[in-house]
């Protein structure tokens, strides 16, 4: 089973409220560079409560790597445990009244998305298979590497080819993806 979704948010704000949300980050993972349930809230300057911290935040866990780009943007990112972390970042969005704009991917569990906030508010959630999101968000690299799959027996036979990747692929590599299957299975005779 698969356990690590990566996450990865740029944020925007007031170099006031970044200077903040950076604070209470680093206080909350100095003890452990991890945050659990107790730790989500600590950057969020709350008191810990019982309700269930998938719920609550998205997942149980979250590996934080912060980097300033300036003094009103960064990057949030890091590994979570099984799912993303979207609604910590809806409520870090508005507890500092940030700008998020997040995507997440988890190979394991066939899964990635997009998860954008604004003062709280959910303004964009979309989710889709591994392989079409890795397609959406660098296509023409990410063809490369499904040709490189395709030359190395990643797929079998063409039933085991992305269903949702397919619909959303450009016609010339959707037909490029499947003559590089055939070539394959074709050559294993």
């Amino acid at each position: 089973m698969a356990n690590h979704c990566y996450n990865s948010a740029s944020i925007e704000g007031s170099k006031q409220m970044l200077d903040k949300f950076e604070k209470a980050l680093n206080k909350a993972t100095k003890i452990s560079s991890s945050l659990n349930k107790n730790a989500f809230y600590k950057v969020l300057g709350q008191e810990p409560t019982d309700e269930d911290v998938y719920e609550t935040f998205g997942s149980r866990w979250f590996e934080p790597m912060w980097e300033r780009h300036s003094a009103t943007s960064g990057v949030l990112s890091g590994d979570s445990a099984w799912s993303p972390v979207s609604e910590f970042f809806r409520l870090l969005s508005d507890v500092y009244q940030l700008e998020i704009t997040s995507t997440y991917e988890e190979t394991g569990d066939n899964f990635g998305g997009w998860y954008d906030c604004c003062n709280g508010k959910e303004t964009r959630d979309v989710t889709t298979t591994y392989f079409a999101f890795r397609y959406m968000e660098d296509e023409e690299e990410y063809m490369q590497n499904l040709l490189e799959d395709a030359s190395e027996g990643y797929w079998e036979s063409l039933e085991d080819l992305d269903w949702e990747l397919l619909e959303i692929m450009k016609k010339k590599d959707r037909v490029e993806l499947i003559e590089a299957v055939n070539k394959y299975i074709a050559e294993q005779g």
